[in-house]
C-alpha cells in the first residue's frame, strides 16, 4: 500500500512478473502504475505490504544491480551530451566493455550520428530514445519501462518491441506500463490491469477475454474497456 495524503495510490496490488516474460501493466492515469514502478526501483517506500525485485527488497544493492528503470518523464541533464549520458550509466553500474553495446543501441535507435548532441538539441522522440538506450545498456535482469512507446515513430516502436522480446527470450523479466494497447498486445505474455491501485484482472489475453465475457479472439483494447470503468 502507498498513500499520498488522502489519496491511496496502491491498495493491495498483488501480482508476479516472471523471468523470460513481458508483462504489460495497464490502467488509467492514477491507477498506480508509476507508483509501483518507483517503489520497485527503490525511489519511494511502501507504507505497508512487501515487494521483492529479483528476490531482494527494493532499494537494496542487489535489487539495484538487477534492475533498470525508465521513468515516464526521463531526466536528462542540460549541457551533457548523448554519449556522456550513456557513459554515466556505464560508470554507475561498473559495466565492463560497455562501449560496443552502447554503439549498437545508438545505431538501433538511430542516434548514432547524435552522440555529441545535447538534450535541448533533440526532439521529444529522440530524447525518449536516449532514455531507452540508457535503460537497456545495463542488460538488467529486471527491466521497468514506464510508457516507453510514447513519442516513438513506427520504426522505433518496432525496434523496441523486437528488443524487448529478445531480452525476455534471454531470460529477463520485462515490465512495461503503457496506454498504447496495440503495442502491448503484440509483445505481452501477461497483462495486469490496475484500477484504483488494485489488480482488476491478470493473465494472458485469452484468459482476460474470458473473464470479460468476450470471445477469446477479442483484441486487448476491447478486453481492457470491458474490464475497466471509465475514469472520473
Amino acid at each position: 500500500m502507498k498513500r499520498y495524503a488522502e489519496r491511496t495510490a496502491v491498495d493491495g496490488a498483488a501480482f508476479r512478473c516472471g523471468y523470460g516474460q513481458i508483462t504489460a501493466l495497464l490502467g488509467h492515469n492514477g491507477a498506480g502504475k508509476s507508483t509501483l514502478f518507483r517503489a520497485a526501483a527503490g525511489l519511494v517506500r511502501l507504507d505497508a505490504g512487501t515487494m521483492l525485485v529479483g528476490g531482494h527488497p527494493p532499494g537494496s544493492t542487489r535489487a539495484q544491480q538487477a534492475t533498470s528503470y525508465m521513468p515516464e518523464q526521463p531526466d536528462l541533464y542540460p549541457g551533457v551530451s548523448v554519449w556522456e549520458h550513456i557513459s554515466f550509466i556505464a560508470l554507475a553500474y561498473g559495466l565492463p566493455g560497455w562501449e560496443r553495446r552502447a554503439r549498437h543501441l545508438l545505431e538501433r535507435f538511430e542516434l548514432g550520428d547524435r552522440r555529441d548532441a545535447l538534450p535541448h538539441e533533440l526532439s521529444q522522440g529522440l530524447r525518449r530514445r536516449l532514455a531507452l538506450v540508457m535503460a537497456l545498456l545495463h542488460g538488467a535482469e529486471v527491466l521497468l519501462l514506464d510508457e516507453p512507446f510514447n513519442g516513438l515513430d513506427p520504426h522505433s516502436a518496432l525496434r523496441l518491441r523486437t528488443t524487448l522480446s529478445d531480452l525476455a527470450a534471454g531470460g529477463a523479466a520485462v515490465v512495461v506500463a503503457t496506454h498504447i494497447l496495440h503495442d502491448a498486445q503484440r509483445i505481452a505474455d501477461q497483462v495486469i490491469v490496475l484500477e484504483h491501485g488494485r489488480v482488476k484482472a491478470g493473465g494472458d489475453l485469452s484468459s482476460l477475454a474470458h473473464k470479460a465475457g468476450l470471445s477469446r479472439q477479442a483484441g486487448l483494447e476491447e478486453v481492457y474497456l470491458a474490464l475497466t470503468s471509465e475514469p472520473r
